[in-house]
């Protein structure tokens, strides 16, 4: 097993749209450098005991991004965590900071074709629930977050031709770190 150098000073984030693997790739990238993962949309619905789909329909997606944001703020202060976030995390400029300034962040990045074909289960997404369209949809979203992700990242892995164990390997590189073998 690889650890970061500096697991204990450093967190990681990986960033980027729904479909491009952070959480796949995020708990396997954990796992090779022995770091806490979160989840965050995973944490909030444990917390809240609903489902983000739920959340958004109960409360609507501002009530959802304070309570992303709330969590997320709080939850970065502490050190060595391998953080896979919800793909609007960034639409917050406070969340932004902490991106930029609390650890390394890694932007995941793949394009609307290829997020279409990964993403099966759109009731679970409730910015795309109703969508005609999925792809559109998604080129829609990416295009309003794009450049905020670029505004965070410090690396970029571009997603679209690999499947989650390359995509660790991929992040193990970026950070000067040995590969695993899969």
């Amino acid at each position: 097993m690889t650890t970061l150098k500096q697991n204990s000073t450093q967190n990681i984030f990986l960033i980027g749209m729904m479909g491009s693997w952070k959480s796949t790739a995020g708990r396997k990238l954990a796992k090779a450098l022995q770091m806490e993962f979160i989840d965050t949309d995973d944490e909030i619905e444990e917390m809240m005991d609903m489902k983000v789909a739920n959340i958004f329909a109960e409360f609507g997606e501002a009530k959802f991004r304070e309570m992303e944001s709330a969590y997320f703020v709080e939850k970065a202060k502490q050190k060595g965590i391998l953080f896979a976030t919800g793909g609007g995390i960034v639409l917050n400029e406070k969340n932004r900071e902490v991106l930029k300034e609390s650890g390394k962040t890694i932007l995941l990045d793949a394009a609307a074709n290829t997020l279409a074909q990964r993403i099966h289960n759109t009731s679970k997404r409730p910015l795309l629930k109703d969508s005609e369209n999925l792809e559109e949809r998604l080129q829609s979203i990416r295009e309003k977050r794009h450049p905020l992700y670029l505004e965070c990242a410090h690396l970029i892995v571009e997603t679209d031709i690999l499947e989650p164990p390359q995509v660790v390997n991929s992040i193990l590189t970026l950070l000067d770190l040995p590969v695993e073998k899969y």
